[in-house]
């Protein structure tokens, strides 16, 4: 899986949105969706997974109560949605409460991020490519 680029689009009047054909195709019949660094992150299920055992480098211990928590939230955390015909995700399935706090009205960026894509307000989006023009590669790149 590789993910790149960004996309602007309008989520319909369910709250259905279309994803890009580059990312259709790298995906299969599921998203896994979940709230991460003021975004809404799509993994495929194997990415998630691998994702989720990113944050347990030793292996997962049941009985170590902070693993167990800190899974248990992810897990709470994450939607997994089906990819329909038309290729789109029913944004609908995310909580009210969740698509207010990052601001996901009609109008959304999908920004990919190698092995995931992230889901931005178009707002927010442009917000973040301000800042991002305002330094030059090199500076990214290098802290120059």
């Amino acid at each position: 899986m590789y993910l790149t680029d960004h996309y602007n689009r309008n989520l319909d009047a369910k709250l259905r949105l279309t994803l890009p054909a580059e990312f259709r195709r790298q995906f299969g019949e599921k998203v896994c969706l979940v709230p991460f660094h003021g975004a809404l992150c799509g993994f495929t299920p194997e990415e998630h997974q691998k994702w989720m055992q990113s944050f347990f480098p030793d292996g997962f211990n049941p009985l170590d109560k902070v693993q167990d928590a800190r899974r248990r939230k992810l897990s709470a955390l994450t939607t997994t949605v089906d990819i329909d015909s038309a290729g789109r995700i029913a944004l609908s399935k995310i909580s009210d409460k969740l698509r207010e706090k990052f601001g996901l009205g009609r109008e959304v960026e999908i920004v990919g991020n190698v092995d995931h894509f992230e889901i931005f307000a178009a707002s927010k989006w442009e917000e973040l490519q301000a800042s991002y023009l305002d330094d030059d590669v090199d500076s990214l790149l290098f802290g120059e």
